[in-house]
């Protein structure tokens, strides 16, 4: 099989759907929708160190965690993921050393709940311990530079320091990315997969809002700093043209009320004014009343 062919055509699928899933992968999709010349290959297996029917390089590694933010990244952007048991000489170890020792990337596949995962890529391997069975990997710069980082030219030379540099910048983008993506699925979940305002269904169009602001140290990616929106909606929110009161209720701006305009204006906003949001079914996963609070006077200062 064409390996590097396949590895290159996977990141571009990764990237395609993830545009569409919003970067959460079912188990279904990994086990059945990639395909490479009309061949289904299977990216993620029983097992953590998945090396499909064919290969002899493992094509992805799987971490489960308990949480959407222990995905085992450290600071540096180092992940260590330990061997398949203590034999360092078993199949799946030595695929690893295999493609830590020809440079072959691999997808880092970190569950979040039961049958979903986020994806990183590419990892590469940077270091193997066989000692104390267990890798250490990375996104590499230089290959991640044009999904992740502003353009650089081709003569640019880098050392260890500028390296490390944007291999943490990396890292903290895929983090953030990884934090963001999780923050979505859970509160879409939460909320059923429909707008809190107008119980819009179509996922590809909802939205995950911050109550308090990603951008505040206090607006942390949780079910109760969330309100899941349709994108109309969210945008409304974040303008502050719908404020959602401490008691759920939906309030327009006076000056949106007052006007005139077509349909869109008054069913997709005026209609909403004084309605109680759509609550999640379970009351702790509800929006936080102090958080709202503190949005609402700023909605109200508007």
């Amino acid at each position: 099989m064409f390996d590097n062919e396949i590895r290159t055509s996977l990141f571009l699928w990764l990237k395609q759907r993830e545009a569409q899933n919003g970067g959460i992968f079912s188990r279904d999709e990994l086990v059945n929708d990639f395909s490479f010349n009309h061949q289904r290959i299977t990216l993620i297996g029983p097992t953590g160190i998945w090396i499909p029917k064919g290969f002899q390089i493992p094509i992805s590694i799987t971490t489960t965690t308990n949480g959407p933010y222990d995905d085992g990244l450290s600071a540096d952007g180092i992940l260590i993921y330990k061997y398949r048991g203590s034999n360092p000489n078993h199949r799946e170890n030595l695929g690893l050393n295999t493609a830590f020792l020809s440079r072959t990337p691999l997808v880092y596949f970190n569950a979040i709940s039961p049958g979903k995962y986020q994806a990183v890529w590419p990892l590469f391997i940077m270091r193997n311990d066989p000692m104390n069975l267990q890798i250490e990997a990375a996104i590499d710069p230089a290959y991640s530079q044009q999904q992740y980082l502003p353009a650089i030219p081709e003569t640019t030379e880098y050392n260890n320091e500028s390296i490390l540099s944007i291999r943490k910048y990396i890292t903290s983008i895929t983090r953030q990315r990884q934090h963001q993506a999780a923050f979505r699925e859970f509160v879409l979940e939460a909320y059923d997969r429909s707008c809190t305002l107008c119980r819009l269904q179509h996922p590809e169009l909802l939205d995950a809002a911050h109550i308090t602001p990603d951008s505040d140290e206090r607006g942390l990616p949780i079910v109760t700093n969330g309100l899941s929106l349709c994108k109309i909606h969210h945008a409304a929110y974040d303008k502050n043209i719908i404020g959602i009161s401490p008691d759920y209720q939906i309030k327009i701006r006076q000056d949106i009320l007052e006007e005139v305009d077509g349909p869109m204006l008054k069913y997709g906003l005026q209609s909403f004014e004084g309605n109680k949001i759509i609550l999640p079914k379970k009351s702790r996963e509800w929006p936080d009343r102090d958080r709202l609070a503190e949005r609402y006077e700023l909605f109200h200062s508007a």
